[in-house]
């Protein structure tokens, strides 16, 4: 069996800001941004710093939220790259784009891969070429991309 990216973390040596356990809420912050996640059913759920930690050269986002929808047969889990962003939300989609493909997050128990921008502004997608170029980098990838509001509650 192999192994999951949560295993493969932990294996590594690397410890999770917050450790697996089932809450039916996920909240992470950083200067001021907060990314909330509401969990419905009762999974387990981690978060590990990415940025500067696991991570620390080239782009990157800064969290990676997890949660475990299944053991049986086999793991399955929810991989959430959060990048936490002021104003510059083009780079923060590359950050998300650039840590989504790389290998050491890569598992084949990641079921479902989703990135989330949390900014305090985003440009208009009609008006920006750069943007409809990275959404579609993103399909290609299999990774639901949204864009967040501080605060706002995104849903498992």
């Amino acid at each position: 069996m192999k192994k999951s990216t949560y295993e493969n973390l932990t294996l590594a040596g690397y410890i999770a800001e917050q450790a697996l356990q089932v809450r039916k809420f996920v909240a992470t912050q950083e200067q001021g941004k907060k990314y909330m996640l509401a969990i419905q059913e009762k999974h387990p759920s981690t978060v590990f710093q990415i940025d500067g930690y696991i991570i620390k050269t080239n782009l990157k986002c800064d969290k990676l939220v997890m949660v475990q929808t299944s053991t049986e047969p086999a793991d399955a889990w929810t991989q959430i790259f959060v990048e936490l962003k002021g104003h510059d939300s083009i780079h923060g989609m590359e950050q998300l784009l650039a840590t989504a493909k790389n290998p050491i997050l890569a598992s084949s128990t990641n079921h479902v891969r989703k990135a989330r921008l949390v900014a305090t502004s985003f440009p208009a997608n009609k008006a920006n070429p750069k943007v409809e170029k990275l959404k579609i980098e993103f399909a290609k990838m299999k990774v639901d991309y949204k864009n967040i509001k501080s605060g706002q509650t995104d849903r498992l």
